[in-house]
């Protein structure tokens, strides 16, 4: 059975950095709810929120999506004490980038003076004067990684799109000097694939046009338990992940093998023949990411 194309209006992406006082660091803020009525010590009336009403959201990323915006905001799942009197720890949702999110709208449009009169923006990442387009690949690749369940409908039917290849896959060269030559690949773009080959023991960078890779072939292997136990050591062979911890490990999965953090759980390299190939796609991975994002990587 085939599955429907999904199709999304063209979006055009741009990392865009927030003020830090309407940021608040790693807090949100609580909006809507219900209230209810009270009188102070004063004998005036107030009103108040009831307890466990309203939603929590990272102001910035809230004030933009009312203003008719797509907004993906990083995220990643950190274990922190409940409060000061408990020992007892839960799982918190903070941004991923202290100060950066990202904001787009349709390619067809203009919103450039919208975005700029916003309180909350106080620049835009570029070059030369010129605001830079993030491609839409990379933000789908992040959404996938990063998006912490709490993408819009149309940021979600963007990450659900398939995609050709990813970062860590291994596909023979198609033609030329380097036919039938493991060609591992680092970076996708929409036009061509980047990626090293091994000649003589050392890796060389090649750059293959999408169009003349091979289709993925699955191969069916036999169904694995996985266990998701976490407490092994780490392995010194794989890199630290992209949210800075070098907490992470090999797991079976459905169709082979993956790599997991235990940190933020994310996991990569799936679908991987043995340890050894996942391990190897996971620093691909690991290095991709932080050729995207460099100042998000932490040292090992």
């Amino acid at each position: 059975m085939k599955m429907a194309k999904i199709d999304t209006p063209e979006i055009q992406w741009f990392a865009c950095r927030v003020k830090r006082k309407q940021l608040g660091g790693i807090r949100s803020v609580t909006v809507g709810g219900d209230f209810e009525a009270y009188r102070d010590r004063s004998g005036r009336m107030r009103k108040r929120r009831v307890n466990g009403t309203g939603s929590r959201v990272f102001l910035p990323e809230h004030l933009l999506r009312r203003a008719g915006f797509e907004v993906f905001l990083p995220v990643k799942k950190v274990l922190r004490r409940k409060n000061r009197f408990t020992p007892e720890k839960v799982h918190v949702t903070q941004p991923l980038l202290a100060d950066w999110l990202f904001v787009g709208w349709r390619a067809d449009v203009d919103r450039w003076r919208e975005l700029m009169d916003l309180e909350v923006i106080s620049g835009v990442m570029g070059t030369g004067g010129r605001p830079a387009a993030i491609p839409s690949y990379r933000v789908a690749r992040l959404m996938r990684q990063w998006g912490g369940g709490r993408l819009s409908l149309e940021c979600k039917k963007m990450a659900e799109q398939p995609q050709p290849y990813s970062p860590g896959e291994i596909v023979k060269v198609p033609d030329g000097p380097f036919a039938d030559f493991d060609f591992r690949i680092v970076d996708v773009t929409a036009k061509a694939a980047r990626g090293v080959i091994n000649i003589f023991g050392r890796e060389t960078p090649l750059e293959v046009p999408i169009e003349k890779l091979p289709e993925r072939i699955t191969e069916e292997r036999p169904s694995l338990l996985p266990d998701l136990s976490l407490s092994e050591p780490f392995d010194p062979a794989l890199s630290a992940c992209p949210c800075g911890h070098r907490a992470a490990q090999v797991l079976p999965d459905d169709s082979g093998y993956c790599v997991a953090c235990s940190n933020c759980g994310g996991r990569a390299a799936r679908w991987s023949r043995n340890e050894v190939d996942a391990k190897k796609r996971w620093n691909a991975w690991v290095d991709s990411m932080a050729l995207s994002f460099p100042h998000s990587v932490k040292g090992a």
